[in-house]
């Protein structure tokens, strides 16, 4: 059977409330190319928007009584360190939940409407991820940026849909800078009951968050969970930044509505990854002693079992024993994942050397 080439015809943006959606790409010019893209995600953002409001009054005491009881855990790194390996081990443990895939690209819809809603939806959904051909399925474990920007408005990924903005995006939307109280307010909230109906929705106790952008937002994240748990992944800094770089064009290709420079880009995400570098430098010093694991990616994928069970002593987490039946077969069906372990060609490289200068070793 031919698999289904990575290609998306709507923007993930469908997911988020039509108000939401038309704020979101308020400002930003939408090219040509994608203006058919465009025109299809508004018109079924504004088709949703009548469920999303269902279910929202219909949930919204059930989300507002909710606990979380259980300090939530914060997989951070850059991207392409092997978070979504890391993330998805830890979730075959049932006693944790998260955001799937789901509710990553519907957040208004995930506890009424998904039933009928991810039927629909699998017909847009590509078999795997480019570059390290990673199975896609709506159930599966899923970063939460998505979600967050389809709820509300600081969202980091606005930069898929937006590339030519990507300044602007890093500033407020992933730092917080020039943002008011109210706005961080709203994220703080949104992001709290997103937590809550993604334990809701998979059954579980203590959340298991996969999301680079947090990487950064280390102090905003400790005044929502004062004891929150943090595992950050390290990876080679060439292989990192270069199987980034070979990720988010096609994925750009995809979910973009403007064209954009790649060389451009190539740049803004080498510098993104000195900023990463220097901001987590600097943030990890305010986790509390004991609620950080630093982990190398290639340890990770020598003996995987190994160090989760060390994450796991580390950071004191329940059911190691329980989980790992399903971890070992997780990892014995996943045998296509594609590390990525590819090096920038020359001119990437000696943009790499001049932009990060002494901050990383040969």
């Amino acid at each position: 059977m031919t698999k289904k080439k990575f290609t998306i015809p709507v923007s993930t943006l469908i997911g988020s409330s039509y108000s939401n959606f038309k704020k979101a790409v308020a400002r930003h010019r939408i090219d040509k190319k994608y203006r058919k893209k465009y025109l299809l995600s508004n018109a079924i953002s504004r088709i949703l928007d009548v469920f999303g409001s269902i279910e929202k009054i219909g949930y919204k005491n059930t989300i507002d009584n909710f606990q979380i009881t259980e300090s939530p855990v914060f997989i951070i790194g850059f991207w392409r360190s092997g978070t979504t390996l890391l993330h998805n081990l830890l979730c075959q443990n049932p006693h944790f939940g998260f955001v799937n895939t789901f509710q990553a690209v519907f957040p208004n819809h995930c506890l009424m409407h998904q039933w009928w809603l991810k039927r629909l939806a699998q017909m847009l959904m590509p078999e795997r991820r480019p570059v390290d051909n990673v199975k896609l399925d709506f159930k599966f474990p899923q970063e939460e940026e998505i979600a967050l920007g389809n709820i509300q408005l600081l969202s980091f990924y606005y930069f898929w849909y937006f590339p030519n903005e990507f300044d602007e995006f890093v500033n407020k939307n992933l730092l917080f800078k020039n943002t008011t109280d109210e706005e961080l307010q709203n994220w703080q909230k949104v992001y709290i009951n997103l937590i809550k109906t993604a334990l809701i929705n998979t059954g579980g106790r203590r959340f298991i968050s996969k999301n680079p952008p947090n990487s950064f937002r280390i102090k905003y994240i400790l005044k929502m969970f004062p004891q929150a748990k943090f595992i950050c992944i390290h990876r080679n800094p060439y292989h990192v930044i270069s199987s980034f770089i070979r990720f988010a064009h096609p994925v750009m290709e995809e979910i973009s509505f403007q064209n954009y420079d790649k060389k451009d880009l190539n740049i803004r995400l080498i510098r993104l990854y000195k900023l990463f570098l220097s901001k987590f430098k600097k943030d990890k010093n305010l986790i509390p002693k004991g609620n950080l694991i630093e982990v190398k990616y290639e340890d990770l994928i020598s003996d995987e079992l190994s160090v989760i069970k060390n994450i796991y002593e580390i950071l004191n987490l329940e059911g190691f024993d329980r989980a790992l039946p399903q971890m070992e077969k997780f990892l014995k069906e996943g045998g296509e994942f594609n590390s990525g372990n590819y090096l920038p060609d020359e001119e990437t490289l000696q943009i790499i050397k001049d932009e990060l200068g002494g901050l990383i070793s040969d």
